[in-house]
């Protein structure tokens, strides 16, 4: 297994930590007071999401070892364009939704705008690192 499948393990494990974490204090909160409590404040957990960031230095590439080929950088560029491209038709498809639903004269709460943003970076690593692991085959480099 190569940096960038060690990589797309840890983000996705982190990630599955963090979001069920999340819904479960969510839900322990909102069973707590009789009632759903969705909202910022109970988004705290969902800071934890920092810890994909350390993906790269905790795989870092050994000097002197050769670990990444041409065939790693075209996965990890295919990775990327469909991470992005999902991005955007999500967002766009997204925000077509809510303007139909709200309309042109609605408003939307400046507390949605977080939300998006860690959806939208949570979407991002989800579908590159997936893209990863297919494009491996799930197994070893070498399908080993």
């Amino acid at each position: 297994m190569n940096k960038m499948q060690k990589a797309a393990w840890y983000q996705l494990a982190v990630m599955a930590i963090v979001l069920s974490a999340t819904a479960v204090i969510i839900a322990i909160l909102s069973y707590k007071n009789g009632k759903a409590i969705v909202g910022p404040d109970n988004f705290g957990v969902l800071g934890f999401l920092g810890l994909v960031g350390l993906a790269d230095i905790i795989f870092r590439l050994k000097k002197g070892k050769v670990e990444f080929d041409e065939r790693d950088a075209s996965i990890q560029k295919r990775a990327l364009l469909l991470a992005y491209t999902t991005f955007w038709v999500v967002f766009i498809f997204g925000s077509m939704i809510t303007w139909a639903i709200i309309g042109p004269k609605g408003r939307i709460s400046v507390n949605v705008l977080p939300i998006m943003v860690g959806g939208a970076g949570i979407l991002v690593i989800t579908v590159q690192s997936i893209a990863i692991l297919i494009q491996y085959g799930w197994k070893g480099k070498d399908n080993e």
